[in-house]
């Protein structure tokens, strides 16, 4: 990846945020990049300069297609700088297909961005881009692209193949913690009851940030529940332990989200809140309560 880069066609996005945002920057920049018949190259740098929460690029470990952007491209040294700001303001002025800029905007449809052919040699995206309609052409390469890895511990190797081997396991995910959006009980309780109506012998598998409030708040009716807290701050883990579950009840998180979409939402059932109070799609085949 250090290797000079040669002149080309370019889809260029900056990657921000926690493990679940980064995974729809990519998928949505690499399905634009396949549209366009362009390289991805990711600015994996910008987004971290300053960064409240002390997160950091992650999607190294991943199968992913893309190249480091050069830092020769680097138009500005931080996304609050002076000449990124200006930038980013003349491109609103011009006709989305020929900016070299192009921002999120959550009010416009997915099809602005899906039906663009740039004109210009390289484009830069700035955006979280979370809803599937901005790369479900490309489902299937997402897929395998965003396969998050297995673990190198016995432990969890061995819960991920007692998760795949029970089919109606259902993974049930909270966020709580220093988080004002965060679900009520009534959410998760109607979302158990659906699946326990649903399914013959539900096994729920609880991951997030505080394991004590649903053993506390939710009734799972006499169904087996398993604790996952081991992994600490190894979101990878967590995260490819939620992708062989069959099923899955989703928090308002991005983390979630692509737990349920790379395992259960191939074909199983997913619970999602109805009203998240985040700017996060769902897909309409989810089960909204």
């Amino acid at each position: 990846m250090s290797e000079p880069v040669e002149k080309s066609r370019a889809i260029i996005a900056i990657v921000k945020g926690g493990l679940g945002n980064q995974l729809f920057i990519y998928a949505a920049a690499r399905a634009l990049a396949v549209r366009t018949s362009r390289e991805l190259f990711l600015d994996n740098k910008r987004g971290y300069d300053a960064d409240f929460f002390g997160r950091n690029y992650r999607l190294g470990s991943f199968p992913i297609q893309a190249k480091v952007m050069p830092e020769e491209w680097r138009v500005a040294p931080t996304l609050k700088h002076p000449r990124h700001k200006l930038i980013r303001a003349l491109n609103k002025l011009l006709p989305r297909n020929r900016r070299s800029y192009l921002a999120e905007r959550h009010h416009l449809d997915a099809r602005q961005f899906t039906a663009l052919q740039p004109v210009r040699e390289r484009v830069t995206l700035l955006g979280y881009w979370q809803a599937e309609a901005y790369f479900s052409d490309q489902a299937d390469l997402i897929r395998r692209e965003l396969t998050p890895p297995a673990p190198d511990d016995e432990r969890n190797r061995e819960l991920g193949r007692s998760l795949a081997d029970h089919v109606e396991t259902v993974f049930v995910h909270f966020r709580r913690v220093r988080y004002p959006q965060a679900l009520p009980a009534d959410y998760y309780q109607r979302a158990i009851t659906a699946a326990r109506a649903e399914l013959r012998s539900p096994r729920f598998v609880l991951f997030g940030d505080d394991l004590a409030w649903p053993l506390e708040h939710l009734d799972f009716g006499g169904a087996p529940v398993e604790l996952v807290g081991h992994n600490g701050s190894n979101e990878l883990a967590d995260l490819w332990l939620m992708s062989r579950c069959g099923h899955a009840i989703v928090a308002n998180s991005s983390f979630s989200w692509w737990g349920a979409w790379l395992g259960a939402g191939k074909g199983g059932h997913v619970w999602a809140p109805a009203q998240p109070g985040v700017k996060l799609t769902f897909p309409a085949r989810w089960h909204r309560i």
